[in-house]
């Protein structure tokens, strides 16, 4: 059983993997030799089926739970080593725990994202939809629910009600001419107040995911916001930083300059290329002396 389920999909799972007793075969619904694309196939249906942000509020926290599960069984099972460490020993435990390189949690938030990704999903929805696949999936469903097509809309990944409500028809009832699946009293005399029902849940249901669509998107926007506004508050700390370690490193050269051209006494020296005072009465000393001597000279 998976341990530590949160009520929010925004709360992500614990920091260790869940503790899975079942068969991670059976919770993906495959067989043991099942090819890595049915693997990842069945994945994409449980995942979208169980995913806490696509169930209502009641039912969210199972859903978490069973998500955990499902991205449990698909983290060993679509990597060769750790599946053939699963065969072997049959404990997800002792799998993840030999495999130093693996983290859960940058694993679980991946999925999570995933499965929301409207893009990834709308992918295979295109491939999905109208394939055999999913009316097998139908068909499965409908004779599990005995003709109910409350617990088949409920069953059947990614239908609508409002989409899929006469396509779904037309499977049924052709599947029940030609003897696959059996005529059911629930399908064939579903009353039109049943069914009116089941449009206007499905109405109400798309009402609020739009409004929910939109929401999100708001956040989204503001956020964007919010981190480009902190991005230019940084670059404008970061000029400021600069600045001030140019002026730091400035003083720093100009202190550089007086401490080898300054005197012991105290005294500053100028620029390296200008005589000092000594030179200069040293000079003065040399021009009044050889005055001197030229004047005794003309005399003589």
């Amino acid at each position: 059983m998976a341990k530590g389920s949160k009520p929010k999909s925004d709360q992500v799972a614990d920091e260790q993997p869940p503790s899975v007793e079942e068969d991670l075969y059976q919770i993906l619904g495959v067989q043991s030799d099942a090819t890595l694309e049915t693997i990842k196939t069945a994945y994409k249906k449980n995942a979208l089926k169980h995913h806490p942000d696509k169930v209502g509020e009641d039912a969210r926290d199972e859903a978490h739970a069973k998500f955990q599960k499902i991205a449990l069984a698909y983290a060993v099972l679509s990597d060769k080593r750790r599946r053939n460490m699963y065969d072997r020993t049959g404990s997800t435990d002792e799998v993840l725990g030999e495999d130093g390189d693996f983290d859960w949690m940058d694993f679980y938030r991946e999925q999570l994202s995933a499965m929301l990704d409207t893009r990834a999903v709308s992918d295979f929805q295109k491939k999905y939809q109208g394939s055999d696949e999913e009316k097998k999936d139908l068909l499965a469903a409908y004779e599990a629910n005995e003709g109910d097509l409350d617990g088949i809309y409920e069953s059947v990944m990614l239908s609508n009600v409002l989409d899929d409500d006469e396509r779904f028809r037309a499977i049924i009832d052709q599947a029940i001419v030609d003897g696959e699946v059996k005529e059911y009293a629930q399908y064939t005399e579903e009353s039109e107040d049943k069914r009116q029902k089941r449009v206007k849940r499905a109405q109400k249901e798309a009402r609020e995911a739009e409004k929910l669509s939109k929401k999100l998107e708001n956040d989204k926007k503001k956020k964007a916001a919010k981190a480009s506004k902190a991005s230019a508050g940084n670059e404008d700390d970061l000029l400021a930083l600069i600045n001030k370690r140019q002026q730091q490193r400035g003083q720093g050269f100009l202190a550089h300059i007086e401490e080898k051209y300054g005197q012991p006494n105290g005294k500053k020296r100028g620029p390296p290329d200008e005589p000092s005072e000594e030179a200069f009465a040293a000079v003065g000393a040399r021009k009044s002396k050889d005055g001197k001597s030229k004047s005794k000279k003309a005399k003589a």
